[in-house]
């Protein structure tokens, strides 16, 4: 999903054509927000890529309205792709690895790399703004149940 140094995976190009877009459409009547967040789950705990310093694991919640959300979890807002490589990096220096036979730097746990896009436009005639957002997220447990037909 993330890819390889010189091949980039899913995830980056999905995140690249985002922002190309985002600037491609950016008008006085539409603004764009990005955020994103990484976490891993390893041993049954949660844990913040992006802010390693957090020694507790994270809760997972409910909202009533916008479903299961990880209490305490860093949101970072960006403004180019450039801002979600280096996240992206940093969040893979902390992930939790271990050697085995087949690979010396092997992940040992399941990490979620998650993009937050907001869109809100204006309507000229009216002046009603309208908003939407979208979570896009690489779903370590979808992927898993779909070998190996994907």
């Amino acid at each position: 999903m993330m890819g390889l140094p010189g091949d980039d995976g899913l995830i980056p190009r999905i995140c690249e054509a985002i922002f190309q877009r985002v600037q491609e459409s950016s008008t006085e009547d539409a603004s764009y927000r990005v955020q994103v967040s990484y976490m891993e789950i390893y041993n049954e705990k949660i844990r913040d890529l992006l802010d390693p310093r957090k020694k507790e694991p994270l809760k997972i919640r409910t909202h009533p309205v916008n479903g299961p959300y990880v209490e305490g979890l860093t949101r970072f807002a960006v403004k180019s792709f450039e801002n979600v490589v280096r996240l992206m990096e940093l969040g893979n220096k902390s992930r939790t690895v271990a050697s085995t036979n087949m690979n010396d730097v092997s992940s040992r746990s399941h990490a979620i790399f998650t993009l937050i896009f907001a869109q809100s436009v204006k309507d000229p005639e009216t002046g009603v703004t309208q908003s939407k957002s979208s979570n896009i997220n690489r779903n370590p447990f979808f992927e898993a149940s779909c070998r190996p037909h994907c």
